[in-house]
């Protein structure tokens, strides 16, 4: 029984098939059956074959623009490594130092000439012939750039790498990669249209396979086609102007079988008007265009986001970039044209330096490191409000935050400023800077100056990138400008010595004529005053005395009057020689006699045996080598003689 309903079962599905499937010309199901099948034969060769065309088609552009991207990117690079060996011969040249020297071979030999090399291979491969000469043009100019570098290098001369000569070479060095690269890109955007045609006839490829099925359709089943004919030519229409890139109206909707299909459309025409206002944007440069097509989801909603999202990436790097380079010739021509006063240099370099970053206040410290005991951090320049500010200050290693980024050599960012921090303030009542960035200028890890800003915005990453490329170009200035203005002092004091050692000879010369004649003067008055001294010591009496009032030394005559001899009286007491008429403490005698350099005074000798002998002294002092008085001498001359 089971057998036997499974069997019914198997015959009745079969009946039902037939009901829907017949292969035969006999019944108009069978020729329809047949005329589907045929058209879904011819419509999947069609579509095989137009699909594996589409995909070479496809494939072959997508290599090409890969192709032409790498070697723009290679050519790029090539332009980048010249302008970076020219940077190391100008480090070379205000340096001397080996290392840049053997860095620029390194990069000629491992970079730069593979790079060209490499180069030449895909320009080959991809076959223009435009493309081909320029790239052979740039690998046979290359060789007279580096030969122009180590001219400078040999030479040590910077107005080798500023010839007009050599800009030419620069020049014409771009030139080659302009036309390289707009040829390529030409290439490329060829490249793009064929993709984009190939895309664009997908749609028209699959109307005249539909059309071809349909006429094929039609004429096997013209009942059927004549119900729905109206609608379906309607529907053609609007496809065909959708393929031909035309975007009508919304279609109006029916509540027949065919209102699904009108709603598709519809919802086609909606996506691909935001896909026309969206290439509309991007085609006037604005990548911040909201998209929204198919929801973002599925393959062409899910790209055209992702194109957005890669072009404002793309957009943003390239801006940053310009930029970024832009900035550093702008700086790189601001340091060569004030090269005479670091004061000056500093004011122009933090003013620019300010407005540039969209800054609002701006610092530029010089180390001060004549004294190695005693390093200073000077303030040289200050820019705040579009306002130069004149203030003066310095501040030792370690002292504050510009102290701190001196001694760890990196880079401060703070976006909480600490309170009172900020010492300029603007006049117009404006909010304090929100954001500071402290830079070290900083050449081979020796700190050569600090660079404090100020902003109300955040500095992102590149901003940081540019002040410290900014700083270290500054930074081989000031090593330049200060080994010139120790070079110009040094010449100068040198100069001054020079005219102060000859103003010294004639001086000398003059003195040597003078010393010469004093000489020959006192020579001659010293034979005099030792034959006056000699009848002084012989016809008077002369007594010498110390500091304490001992007697050191008296003459024969003195002798001779008193009865004194030297052996007994040398070493006693002033008194037991001589009493003043108006005796004082020696001390003030002494003291007397060494400020007026002489005095006289009334007084009385005592003989050894106690006579007595009215005098008049006159004491001077003697000096001793180091022109301190030593000793006092006193000329006792009897007062008998006076009278």
């Amino acid at each position: 029984m089971a057998d036997k309903n499974s069997r019914n079962q198997e015959q009745n599905r079969k009946l039902n098939i037939k009901n829907y499937v017949r292969i035969d010309f006999k019944t108009l199901q069978g020729r329809i059956s047949i005329g589907f099948i045929i058209i879904g034969a011819f419509a999947l060769i069609m579509l095989v074959s137009s699909n594996r065309a589409w995909k070479n088609q496809i494939e072959d552009g997508k290599n090409l623009i890969a192709l032409n991207k790498n070697s723009n990117t290679l050519v790029a690079e090539v332009q980048q490594l010249v302008d970076l060996t020219t940077i190391l011969t100008f480090r070379y040249v205000s340096t001397e130092d080996d290392f840049y020297k053997n860095d620029l071979e390194r990069w000629w030999a491992d970079e730069l000439y593979p790079k060209v090399d490499e180069l030449d291979s895909l320009v080959r491969e991809y076959g223009d012939k435009n493309v081909i000469t320029y790239t052979e043009e740039l690998k046979e100019h290359l060789p007279k750039i580096k030969k122009t570098q180590k001219e400078a290098i040999d030479n040590l001369n910077y107005s080798i790498l500023n010839s007009d000569s050599t800009i030419d070479d620069i020049l014409h060095l771009t030139f080659l990669r302009e036309n390289i690269q707009d040829r390529l890109q030409m290439a490329e955007q060829e490249a793009i249209q064929d993709i984009q045609d190939a895309e664009r006839n997908i749609p028209l490829m699959l109307i005249i396979e539909f059309i071809i099925a349909s006429i094929i359709s039609s004429i096997i089943a013209v009942f059927i086609i004549r119900s729905v004919l109206k609608r379906i030519n309607f529907l053609k229409s609007n496809i065909r102007e959708l393929s031909k890139g035309n975007l009508p109206d919304n279609l109006e909707e029916s509540e027949d079988e065919m209102n699904s299909i009108i709603k598709g459309i519809n919802e086609l025409i909606f996506n691909l008007k935001g896909i026309t206002r969206f290439a509309e944007e991007v085609g006037k440069g604005d990548f911040n265009t909201k998209i929204s097509v198919f929801n973002n989801e599925g393959h062409l909603g899910q790209s055209l986001a992702d194109m957005r999202n890669k072009l404002q990436t793309v957009a943003e790097q390239d801006k940053r970039r310009v930029w970024f380079n832009e900035g550093v010739a702008k700086f790189g021509d601001i340091l060569r044209k004030n090269d005479s006063s670091i004061e000056d240099l500093s004011s122009s370099l933090i003013s620019e330096l300010v407005e540039y970053t969209d800054s609002i206040q701006g610092s530029l410290f010089i180390v001060d490191k004549e004294n190695e005991n005693d390093i200073k951090i000077i303030l040289k320049g200050a820019y705040a409000y579009h306002r130069q500010k004149f203030i003066e200050k310095e501040l030792a290693p370690g002292q504050g935050l510009v102290g701190q980024c001196y001694l760890e050599k990196e880079y401060i960012y703070l976006s909480e400023i600490p309170e009172n921090y900020v010492s300029i303030r603007s006049g117009l009542g404006e909010s304090s800077p929100t954001h500071i960035l402290i830079s070290p200028m900083k050449l081979n890890e020796e700190i050569f100056g600090i660079i404090e800003l100020a902003s109300f915005q955040p500095y992102e990453e590149y901003h940081m990138n540019f002040i410290d490329k900014v700083g270290e170009s500054i930074a081989s200035t000031i090593q330049g400008l200060q080994v010139s203005l120790e070079t110009k002092k040094l010449l100068e004091e040198s100069q001054m010595k020079a005219e102060q050692l000859q103003a010294q000879e004639e001086e000398m010369r003059q003195n040597a004529e003078e010393l010469e004649a004093t000489q020959e003067e006192m020579e001659r008055q010293s034979k005099e005053m030792g034959a006056f001294n000699q009848g002084v010591r012989v016809s008077t009496m002369v007594a010498e005395f110390n500091k304490e009032g001992e007697i050191l030394d008296i003459n024969n005559q003195l002798q001779i009057q008193t009865g004194w001899s030297n052996d007994e009286i040398i070493g006693l007491d002033r008194k037991r020689l001589i009493i003043y008429d108006e005796d004082i403490d020696w001390t003030q005698t002494w003291n007397k006699i060494t400020d007026s350099m002489s005095l006289s005074a009334s007084g009385t000798l005592i003989g050894k045996s106690g006579n007595e002998i009215p005098i008049i002294a006159h004491c001077i002092p003697v000096s001793d080598e180091s022109g301190n008085t030593a000793k006092i001498a006193c000329i006792f001359i009897k007062k008998e003689n006076f009278q």
